[in-house]
């Protein structure tokens, strides 16, 4: 769903999928990450007067989906739908949703120009999460730190 905010429509929001298109996963993937649906490339003509467009995407929970991943600039997996990045992931009538921005010309948008669309390869994918800094395990008085 484009225009959307919290699975919400936006009001007045005119922002429309124009095109949609489910492939494989790639093949070389990240260590731990799967994408049990496959890349979910879309294209959507932006709601009048915006440059950043709101999105929520509606997946069943038994994909394990923690996310909606893109690649980087340097190639990197990165979710969208996660804090740092002003997403999140929600439980909504016994579906996951997937709530991400992407701003039109900018890292995320595919096409890399501002003009009035965004397109962007991604997917709905699970990835353990990870630690940053690990250091061994020490334990100290029934603590692990």
């Amino acid at each position: 769903m484009a225009g959307s905010q919290n699975g919400k429509l936006i009001p007045d929001s005119n922002a429309r999928i124009t095109e949609l298109v489910r492939s494989d996963a790639p093949a070389n993937l990240p260590k731990g990450m799967e994408m049990p649906i496959g890349l979910t490339s879309f294209k959507v003509s932006l709601a009048e007067g915006r440059s950043t467009e709101s999105f929520s995407l509606y997946v069943d929970p038994a994909t394990g989906a923690t996310g909606y991943w893109v690649k980087d600039s340097t190639g990197t997996w990165v979710n969208l739908a996660s804090e740092p990045y002003g997403g999140k992931v929600a439980s909504e009538g016994g579906r996951t949703r997937l709530d991400f921005d992407i701003q039109d010309g900018g890292e995320y948008d595919a096409d890399g120009q501002v003009n009035g669309s965004i397109t962007t390869p991604g997917a709905a994918a699970k990835m353990p999460l990870s630690i940053v800094g690990q250091a061994p395990q020490v334990e100290s008085h029934g603590y692990w730190f």
